[in-house]
């Protein structure tokens, strides 16, 4: 016991009295979720919190105490405990305060008192202020622990959230510097409450670093006979041992009453034991054991099974158990109200209220039961057709209200009003408080008591949950309730300052609870009223024992006669070394089972570890049975003194083996998928986040290709740059075009030099263009500067025309055009010279374009020629020759538009009118108020100036053919026209029109190339891809194309999922299906994908974004946007806020290219590649590009055979099944019978040495969901990515495959041990092979999952026989399309069609979803414009029941004429072009497995039948039942003379409470057989058995014995079992021979549970 501070705490222990740091005050709400904000605020802004300030003196002293050393505080409720804690933390604030990396942690044992201490906490001082318990965060991994512990000073957190976290090292105890128990009684060394398992395991006093330990509490002891002279030093020291802490007081009580008021304790009795009062009653008991006889007696019609029989008996006993003591305690009207409440509720919450532990799923009995009690009661309450009304005088009285009750009454009927009075009544049972309640509120002439009940969030009651709890509470503290019937949650801790009056209905069972309870009256003169049955001695001296206690507790608390302890059980503990993280025996049970329900499962089959128990001759050894589905069968422990200790040495051995093969993590969790992702993802040491955040944006740098980047160089007066022909072929030939070269620095790749690309125009026009390379053309220093100045007009003109509204436009002003371009390129006018192959610039076109009078040019000075009249023409800007007009760019001002002359129409003038019926221009130019100065000059034949489009996307309707589409022109009076260009063509601007689409496709291409180029490098396979289908894989459908990477990425996606689920498969043979699962997600995933490929800079070469002409840069047009690191954000981040509010709008380009991707799109590229890979090069391509990138996928040879040979344990179950005829319906002979075996191995069974097929079906579904992929890929090439995806969602799920299964007849075959899934399945069976005029729209059962599965499990088991041919598998899957592919199945989620109906027409869609005694009930509301409608629906199922209402509702809006504009997919595959089938990119070569090695080992296993009839019978029991099993005995003998033999058996066998209904073993433990005998009788709630020695013999110094058992068997027929055993020397050994022989009877006549 300490007496000061040890040494090993001085690190957190010194500095008393130094100023604490202060840190910034909080604000938190108790349910704040980890992304919720923190409000701070700053000591400037805000004086600091001192509880000192308020802190009574002995506060400060014990304050000062605990920073001196271990501390626990012992004072009554409302002496300010909590204070002192919050004195304590403030005066650690130097250890504890950010950046400090220590923290404080609070412990409080329940949700609302961790709530309740957390706002305490935040209102008196400024400390940051985490809060963790059930309802608030859900915080599992060890990064999201260490964010909190980065945040947060104060962590108040329930005990089990640190147990949790110490054990798997989440939180270590190093980093605590002060660790505070609320209510620390519950550290008793005996128990294996949370405090003390704290301490036990993790709190090691040689520690180098350990926290300040402070505890409270009102009552230092805690559990019955903890206060008795015996025990009670034994406790406090053991307590204060546990704790490392002393505990301590305050001497002067007169100090403590200045500020605590203690209540008043009365006794009122009431006498129970008055004449007739139990004759009324005895009329209830007896009807109420009528009831529950006549429900028994139904059981065995309704259930075959043993094992529910019990359960359902179990629970019926309990529910009986509890409407008789309502009866007792309440009365006939209590017992009325605890009826309907238990009637209410569904079969969980249920057995939850009465303290049930059954494990039935069908409460029809206990419905039946409670429904006649109910009507029992209710006929016994009502006068004519009403029920009574409960405030009227004829209620109140016997037997209407209990004597008990009446008690209550009288005391809060006569209890005056007062301001703020508040009572809690404290009850001992759930559905009493409930009951009670509901009683209380009732009464009328008790309207001042406004009433509700408190019972714990562990109680099963949906009704109670913890908002619901705290929401009571709330009430209760303002006023709103002012009376709570409470269980014993509500003794601890609750700080309720005005209430008056607290009443012990049920009187507390130990010293500590008549402590706690009694704090809860902190009001001056409050009352502590007990409700005593005066005919009940015991009731009355408990009062005065507790009384007697309490002041023993205080007297051993001041002065100590003992320094005794209790001896503290050693528990075993599994350290892991790599992480600290460890486990005791106690914690391995709990985690156990946990890892089991995290094993898969449905509701056919529930996995948990059944417990067996064997006798052996070092004690009690336990051997645990894991699901057929874990990856270890059994385990078997060590012998240990008791069954208790032997499960707990069992479970964690389990948790050891477990941990070793990797099925636990090294944190012994169970694996969540991304533990060992490391050994999938290669080089992966990155800390980086696998949170999936893949619709979160993030900005990117877009590559440009080196081609078109690297700038030419003068080498003296030439430059040399290479040459392409851009040849133009228009569909239809409807305009001409002039022709246009293309010259670059570098030498284009040879995919890009052949590149052709087909512009579409209006009216399904095109032009396909083609690239011809023509060699090296050369320039000179002039040239090359006009060929830039020209390049620099025609942009210009065409995308920024307003600069050449004024008169004077310059060109390559200050060299600017070449500081901001990304590439460079000369885009110029050609002349091809067919003869000889070659082309030369127009420099003609060129130099007439340059001579424009708008560029300054040293010509137009020069040329002063003067033109007769009809050689000219007045122009806006001058008069200008017809020569230099035709064929030229002019700008009419008065339009604001820009126009090509085509010709001069001599035959029209200005004042010309049409009689066609057109305006004479006179006519339009009134409209802008314009008078013509030259009338008489001829018009102007002109053509407007395009608006540059994006020619890449689909403008062409399928199948349409090509239309001439006639030029527009206008006539123009050439005084309106500024002549801008000379000549600049219509043919001119036709061509340039295409060309910034063709160079947008030619950078994109040959950034493919690059990519290509960089993985050739890579890796060899690499080089097999096309440039082409590259750029298919980098362009995502936002492009806008007509390609884009959904369809390669749904192919990837399947061959990613299908590669790794290979991979993981044959690697860890250890996993389960559901471990499987998750690892491959951890590779597969958007994040993990993300991760790789930004890691290998992929994203760089991602096309996500539309060409947008508007934002074509190049040489001569400069991106105006200089991005710089620091500006970057800001620019894009502006303009993405506002193009967020225009759907059309485009991302902003700025000068080094950024973008923003989605990490999801960067993950679609990566499937994408795959994709392309498997089209265009196979697997063997996309395998090495998976490795290249970090993705592991290989495997070696023999880890398929070493799965192919251990199937071979699945071969004694070849008497159960038919194989031949199995292999005839899925055509394939398999060479290890084994693998088909375990295909039909559903987990629910139980007959053989553990497997199941669930690790097949993973197998088999990913090669299903490829290979199906790879057939709709290739029969429908044309359609949409979406209709594709639909299309395969309806092909590759489970119920597709269930009715494969149904057409093969796979269900006869299946291995199950569940009776619910057999009839599951026979009835969808009869029902799909019902005709279709028999069914009903709506009455489809719901199809049972094990079907699908057999199907994929089947295709796993031929993957792996035929050694991953899928060429074999292919055929198979071929053969299942018949009853997939049919257009029936073609529908969607009908969840899905009403969401997509709903949005498009702008409907409001609601679901109200509703339970009641286990069905759901959904109702669909959808309400609009002129639209309303409503569908309801039912089912056990909820999703069931959104489905069929979606659908009813669907088919409602259909009728009233809403519909998609989009075609069914039926249409849409109605009217497609079908291709021939393939299996797109299989080229590996099959694994020879070595069949004849199968057929050699097969032949040499025993081939006998699973169930064939054992010599020994194995049981199953519940928690209280260890039932004896003997050998089985040959009925010919001899009642007596077998149970000698029975005796001398060494195997004798118990089975554990925790066994499961679905696998049900044998173990052993011997135990006596009349204690065994008498567990049975328990257990069937039946009468004890009776024993009675019915003969004795021979002379008195050797007698011998014979005894006889009597059981009452109450079944379906009561019937009296006497068994007589044989004679023995002594009687103690007859009644036990007696006792094995009804032991054997009952196993015989099955009553027991068979195998």
């Amino acid at each position: 016991m300490p007496d000061g501070e040890s040494s090993s705490t001085a690190d957190f222990h010194t500095g008393v009295g130094r100023e604490p740091c202060g840190p910034a005050s909080v604000v938190v709400e108790p349910s704040t979720s980890h992304s919720d904000q923190v409000e701070l605020v700053s000591r400037d802004k805000k004086a600091e919190k001192d509880p000192r300030k308020i802190a009574r003196k002995y506060q400060l002293e014990l304050c000062q105490k605990a920073l001196e050393e271990n501390v626990i505080v012992y004072l009554e409720t409302g002496c300010g405990k909590t204070h002192i804690a919050v004195l304590l933390i403030y005066e650690m604030g130097h250890l504890i305060c950010k950046p400090q990396k220590n923290i404080c942690v609070f412990l409080a044992p329940t949700v609302a008192l961790v709530q309740q201490q957390a706002r305490v906490i935040e209102d008196s001082i400024d400390f940051k202020v985490g809060i963790y318990c059930g309802s608030s965060k859900r915080l599992k991994s060890q990064r999201e622990w260490d964010k909190e512990l980065e945040q947060y000073e104060v962590l108040v957190m329930t005990p089990q959230i640190l147990f949790h976290n110490l054990s798997h090292c989440l939180i270590k105890m190093e980093f605590i510097a002060l660790l505070i128990f609320d209510e620390c009684h519950h550290a008793q060394v005996k128990s294996n409450h949370p405090y003390a398992e704290i301490m036990k395991i993790f709190y090691k006093s040689n520690a180098a670093k350990l926290p300040r330990i402070f505890g409270m509490t009102a009552s230092p002891v805690v559990g019955k006979g903890a206060t008795n002279q015996a025990n009670l030093h034994k406790s406090i020291n053991s307590l204060e041992c546990l704790l490392d802490a002393k505990v301590y007081s305050v001497e002067d009580k007169e100090e403590l009453n200045r500020f605590v008021a203690t209540p008043e304790i009365k006794v009122h009795d009431f006498d129970s034991t008055i004449s007739g009062t139990t004759i009324n009653y005895a009329t209830y008991y007896g009807k109420l054991e009528e009831i529950k006889h006549q429900c028994i007696a139904t059981l065995y019609t309704k259930t075959e099974d043993h094992q529910n029989r019990r359960n359902i008996k179990k629970v019926l006993s309990r529910m009986h158990d509890n409407v008789v003591f309502c009866l007792e305690k309440l009365g006939v009207w209590g017992a009325l109200q605890a009826t309907r409440i238990l009637l209410s509720g569904d079969y969980s919450e249920r057995n939850e209220l009465v303290e049930a532990a059954g494990d039935s799923t069908d409460d029809s009995v206990c419905d039946t039961y409670l429904a006649q009690a109910a009507a029992f009661f209710a006929s016994s309450c009502t006068r004519g057709c009403n029920l009574l009304d409960p405030s009227s005088v004829e209620v109140l009285k016997e037997p209407f209200f209990s004597r008990k009750l009446l008690c209550l009454i009288g005391i809060l009927s006569s209890f005056g009003v007062q301001p703020n009075m508040k009572c809690i009544v404290f009850v001992n049972r759930i559905v009493t408080a409930r009951s009670l309640s509901f009683i209380l509120h009732e009464l009328k002439f008790l309207a001042s008591w406004k009433s509700n009940f408190l019972v714990g969030v562990h109680s099963g009651l949906k009704s109670m949950s913890r908002k619901t709890m705290s929401l009571v509470l709330e009430k209760f503290h303002s006023g709103e309730l002012n009376l709570l019937v409470a269980t014993k949650v509500g003794e601890e801790g609750l700080d309720i300052q005005t209430c008056c009056l607290v009443i012990r209905f049920d009187l507390p069972e130990t010293v500590a609870s008549f402590i706690q309870s009694r704090g809860r009256a902190r009001m001056p003169q409050s009352k502590y009223v007990f409700l005593v049955d005066s005919g009940n001695k015991k009731d009355l001296d408990l009062i005065e024992n507790f009384k007697r206690d309490e002041n023993r507790i205080n007297l051993e608390i001041a002065k100590r006669t003992s320094n005794e302890t209790f001896i503290s059980p050693e528990e075993r503990v599994y350290r892991v070394d790599s992480s600290g993280a460890s486990v005791t025996s106690g914690y391995s049970v709990s985690l156990l089972h946990k890892y089991c329900s995290k094993l898969v499962h449905d509701e056919f089959f529930d996995p948990k570890p059944n417990f067996f128990y064997f006798d052996d001759l070092g004690g009690t050894v336990c051997h645990i049975t894991l699901p057929s589905n874990a990856p270890i069968l059994q385990i078997v422990g060590t012998p240990e003194c008791s069954m208790e200790a032997a499960k707990k040495d069992a479970c964690l051995k389990a948790i050891e083996e477990l941990h070793k093969i990797g099925a636990l993590n090294d944190y012994l969790l169970p694996e969540q998928g991304d533990a060992n992702a490391e050994e999938l993802i290669t080089e992966s040491s990155d800390s980086v986040s696998c949170e999936d955040d893949s619709s979160r944006g993030e900005l990117h740098e877009m590559h440009v290709s080196t081609a078109l980047r690297k700038p030419w160089t003068n080498r003296g007066n030439h430059v040399h740059l290479n040459s392409y022909y851009i040849q133009f072929s228009p569909d239809p030939e409807d305009r001409t075009y002039k022709t246009f070269g293309l010259y670059v620095e570098t030498c284009l790749p040879t995919e890009a030099e052949r590149m052709e690309v087909d512009l579409h125009l209006a009216h399904s026009r095109s032009v396909m263009t083609r690239l011809v390379s023509l060699g090296v053309a050369e320039f000179n220093k002039d040239e090359i500067k006009m060929a830039e100045d020209v390049q620099e007009m025609y942009l210009k003109i065409i995308l920024d025309r307003s600069e050449f509204v004024p008169e004077f436009v310059p060109l390559g002003k200050n060299d600017f055009r070449r500081s901001n371009t990304s590439t460079s390129y000369l885009l110029l006018p050609v002349i091809l010279h067919e003869y000889d192959n070659t082309m030369t610039v127009d420099w003609k076109i060129v130099r007439r374009c340059l001579s424009s009078p708008i560029f300054r040019h040293p010509a137009d000075t020069a040329e002063q020629e003067i033109f007769s009249s009809d050689d000219c023409l007045q122009l806006a800007n001058g008069c200008k020759s017809i020569r230099v007009v035709q064929n030229s760019l002019v700008y009419a001002a008065y339009k604001n538009t820009f126009y090509f002359v085509t010709d001069i129409v001599r035959e029209k003038k200005g004042l010309t009118h049409e009689d066609s019926g057109t305006s004479s221009y006179v006519d339009l130019i009134k409209r802008f108020d314009i008078h013509l100065k030259y009338p008489e000059q001829p018009l102007l034949h002109a053509k407007p100036l395009f608006s540059l489009r994006n020619l890449l996307h689909n403008r062409k309707q399928e199948d349409s053919e090509a239309q001439e589409l006639e030029e527009y022109f206008v006539e123009l009076p050439p005084e309106l026209c500024h002549l801008k260009i000379i000549g600049f063509s219509k043919d001119i601007g036709s061509s340039l029109s295409l060309l910034p689409s063709i160079m947008h496709r030619l950078e994109n291409l040959l950034v493919a190339i690059e990519l290509k180029q960089n993985l050739s490098h890579s890796f060899p396979e690499g080089s097999e891809i096309t440039a082409h289908r590259v750029l298919e894989a980098l362009t995502t459908e936002k492009c806008q194309e007509r390609f884009s990477l959904e369809r390669l990425e749904i192919l990837g996606d399947a061959f990613l999922k299908f590669a790794v689920g290979r991979h993981v498969f044959l690697m860890h043979n250890s996993l389960d299906e559901g471990g499987l699962t998750r690892m491959r997600s951890s590779v597969v995933n958007n994040s993990n994908l993300f991760r790789l490929a930004t890691k290998h800079n992929l994203q760089v070469y991602i096309r996500d974004q539309a060409f947008d002409p508007s934002q074509f840069f190049a040489l001569g047009r400069p991106c105006p946007r200089v991005c710089t690191k620091e500006i970057e954000e800001r620019i894009h981040l502006q303009h993405l806020n506002s193009a967020s509010n225009h759907a059309t709008e485009s991302e902003l380009r700025c000068s080094k290219n950024h973008h923003w991707l989605y990490k999801k799109t960067i993950a679609d590229v990566v499937e994408a590649l795959v994709g392309a890979f498997i089209v265009d090069s196979g697997f063997k391509a996309a395998t090495a590009f998976l490795r290249w990138i970090g993705v592991q996928v290989d495997f070696e040879a023999s880890e398929v055979i070493n799965v192919c040979t251990s199937s071979t344990r699945y071969i004694p179950l070849s008497a159960s099944v038919d194989i031949s005829s199995l292999e005839g319906k899925l055509g394939y002979q398999f060479h290890y019978k084994g693998l088909l075996l375990q295909a039909f191995v559903h987990p629910s069974y139980s007959k053989h040495g553990g497997g199941c097929y669930q690790r097949l079906e993973f197998l088999g579904d990913a090669v299903l969901d490829y290979l199906i992929t790879s057939y709709l890929y290739s029969v429908y090439p044309k359609l949409k990515p979406g209709q594709l995806t639909d299309l395969r969602s309806v092909y590759v799920n489970n119920k597709a495959f269930a009715n494969v299964a149904v057409d093969r007849s796979f269900h006869k075959f299946l291995l199950c041990d569940s009776s619910g899934l057999s009839e599951a399945v026979n009835q969808y069976v009869d029902y799909m092979r019902t005709p279709l005029v028999g069914k009903g729209v709506f009455e489809e059962p719901k199809c049972p999952k094990a079907l699908g599965d057999l199907v994929e499990s089947c295709v796993g088991a031929i993957l792996l026989d035929s050694g991953f041919n899928l060429n074999c598998v292919w055929k198979i899957m071929m053969s299942f399309l018949g009853p997939i592919m049919t257009f029936s199945c073609l529908k969607i989620s009908p969840i899905r069609e009403l969401k997509e109906l709903c949005q498009y027409l702008n409907l409001e869609l609601q679901f109200f979803t509703s339970k009641k005694a286990g069905i759901f009930s959904v109702e669909a509301r959808v309400n609009g414009k002129d639209v309303c409608a409503t569908a309801s629906a039912s089912s056990p199922n909820k999703k069931e029941s959104v489905r069929i209402a979606s659908q009813l509702i669907f088919a409602k809006l259909k009728a009233h004429g809403c519909k998609l504009k989009s075609k069914s997919l039926e249409e849409v595959l109605k009217y497609s072009t079908k291709m021939e089938a393939k299996l797109i990119g299989y080229n590996e070569s099959p694994i020879d497995v070595n069949a004849t090695s199968a057929d050699s080992i097969e032949k040499s296993m025993v081939k006998k039948p699973t169930c064939s009839n054992s010599s020994t019978e194995i049981h199953s029991t519940d928690e209280a039942d260890n039932i004896y099993s003997p050998n089985k005995t040959p009925l010919s003998r001899k009642l007596q003379s077998s149970f000698g033999a029975v005796k001398k058996d060494p195997c004798k066998t118990i089975e554990n409470s925790d066994s499961d209904t679905n696998s049900q073993r044998t173990g052993g433990s011997y135990k006596g057989a009349k204690s065994r005998l008498h567990e049975i009788c328990v257990a069937n709630c039946w009468e004890s058995p009776s024993f009675d020695c019915c003969k004795e013999e021979g002379p008195d110094h050797s007698k011998i014995f014979t005894c006889k058992v009597t059981v009452v068997i109450k079944e379906e027929a009561e019937s009296i079992l006497e068994c007589y055993g044989e004679p023995r020397l002594k009687k103690k050994d007859a009644a036990e021979n007696a006792a094995e022989g009804a032991l054997w009877y009952l196993q015989q006549t099955d009553y027991l549970l068979k195998k």
